[in-house]
């Protein structure tokens, strides 16, 4: 891997499409706002922005949580389409970086790795 593309891995910097990548893995199974903002590490007014846009999209939706018969709250869950655009995300990741990417410690390694494996 040339260096250029190392060091776009390991700038910190995120797209618009990784941290939409992200909020769909960790909305694989049903995850309140505050631990989307804590593992995105987002802040909650750019969150808010983003989870509009993906609930739009359809890529999440919004659950109630109801705990006896009371509504407590709500959490949001990746939908078909979500896990769809995750999966292709990731084959792009390797197209692009190739396998040596999965070797990376880069954050987009570790999602695509953490998220993404295939069997």
């Amino acid at each position: 891997m040339d260096s250029t593309v190392k060091d776009m891995l390991n700038s910190g910097k995120r797209d618009k499409m990784e941290i939409i990548a992200a909020i769909v893995a960790i909305t694989q199974k049903p995850a309140k706002i505050t631990r989307i903002m804590g593992q995105v590490n987002l802040s909650y007014p750019l969150l808010k922005k983003y989870m509009k846009l993906m609930l739009r999209l359809r890529l999440i939706e919004r659950r109630k949580v109801v705990k006896k018969a009371r509504e407590t709250g709500q959490v949001f869950q990746a939908t078909e389409k979500g896990l769809t655009f995750l999966e292709i995300y990731c084959d792009i990741l390797r197209l692009i970086y190739g396998e040596d990417f999965l070797q990376n410690d880069s954050n987009l390694a570790v999602a695509c790795l953490k998220y993404c494996e295939r069997s």
